[in-house]
């Protein structure tokens, strides 16, 4: 008995035997399914082009008279409206069944081995199979969705406690410096007291610029007050004061204007890749590139440290990585790392620079 339920079916064949033979099959196994016939890749193309509803399945033989293979394969996908397309071929090709299945095909079939019951199998498999993929693929926008909001309101207190640091404690520690710098100027303060009124206004210093550190860490003000490019120079400067590492820093001429998204979460990767090899590395020269072209800006971080390792690189666990390649997903950018035991790092970060596009695309 036929199983119930409603398909639209396209099938792209041109021999009209091996087209009836695969109707046949379908209405054996399917109850009063809606079958659709394109002869040739021409007319397949302008079925296609306007259907406004996918079909459920698309049953494609790769030997059409005006066009085959795997530029068939990819205009069909193309052209599918998502729809799960399986191929239907009388070629014994392992190799090019293979390589179909990873252009989009959702099944490769042999028209030899073709049974009611194993086209059923495949058309049932396929449907639930892409469901199941879609249902993934939102599932993934609403997570990175949420991390971006998540990392949106994490920035925004970084920004909110770097300003109450500077501004609150900071302000109290210039008034305390001030007060103890005018009553070391006071007549009736002992002399023995200057030094330890010097010593103590000395620690008052030491801990502003402590403050100012922190402020700047957590969100540096040349970021918002100059931009992504002046930040990641004073980032490179900060880092080679601190590890006596020596870094180097190229910045392309052209600097576009980039969004906040981009701008604070690009910061956060350098950020991240230098505190990385700060802990790991045992380098001793680091270089960062900066390069935009096309509306693609291009951040390559070079160390000439020990490396990572593999177990490592591959860890999912691993934070510091884990962070970056979050980071990257928020904003829609390619991240690659590219390390061997000995030869040092290579983090390469691309980006399209259109702002929101990046995030949901």
């Amino acid at each position: 008995m036929p199983n119930k339920g409603d398909h639209t079916i396209l099938v792209i064949e041109d021999n009209p035997g091996d087209f009836a033979l695969v109707e046949e099959f379908l209405l054996e196994q399917i109850e009063a399914p809606a079958i659709l016939q394109a002869s040739n890749y021409k007319e397949a193309q302008d079925i296609l082009s306007a259907s406004v509803v996918p079909f459920d399945i698309i049953l494609l033989d790769l030997s059409l008279p005006d066009k085959t293979g795997v530029p068939l394969i990819q205009d069909i996908v193309g052209m599918s409206l998502n729809a799960p397309v399986i191929v239907l071929t009388g070629y014994v090709d392992l190799t090019f069944g293979v390589k179909s299945l990873s252009v989009g095909v959702s099944d490769y079939i042999l028209k030899d081995e073709l049974t009611a019951l194993s086209l059923y199998k495949s058309i049932v498999y396929s449907t639930e199979r892409k469901r199941i993929i879609s249902d993934l693929e939102i599932s993934e926008k609403r997570a990175r969705s949420f991390a971006k909001q998540l990392n949106d309101v994490l920035e925004e207190e970084r920004s909110r406690i770097a300003r109450e640091i500077h501004d609150e404690f900071g302000q109290q520690l210039s008034s305390l410096k001030m007060t103890l710098s005018s009553l070391k100027k006071n007549p009736g303060v002992n002399s023995d007291v200057g030094p330890i009124l010097d010593a103590i206004v000395a620690d008052v210093n030491t801990s502003i610029q402590t403050v100012r550190q922190i402020a700047n860490e957590l969100r540096p003000v040349l970021l918002d007050k100059l931009g992504l490019f002046a930040a990641i120079e004073w980032l490179v400067s900060e880092f080679e004061k601190k590890t006596g590492i020596a870094g180097r820093i190229y910045v392309d001429i052209e600097q576009p204007v980039i969004n906040k998204t981009l701008e604070i979460n690009l910061f956060r990767i350098c950020q991240e890749a230098l505190t990385n090899i700060t802990k790991h590395a045992e380098a001793t020269m680091v270089n960062v590139r900066i390069e935009s072209k096309n509306k693609l800006l291009c951040i390559k971080i070079m160390d000439n440290g020990k490396g990572i390792a593999p177990s490592t690189l591959h860890n999912r666990l691993s934070m510091g990585l884990l962070n970056m390649k979050e980071r990257a997903n928020i904003i829609g950018a390619e991240l690659n790392i590219d390390s061997s035991s000995g030869k040092g790092t290579i983090i390469e970060l691309k980006v399209n620079i259109n702002g929101n596009q990046n995030i949901d695309s």
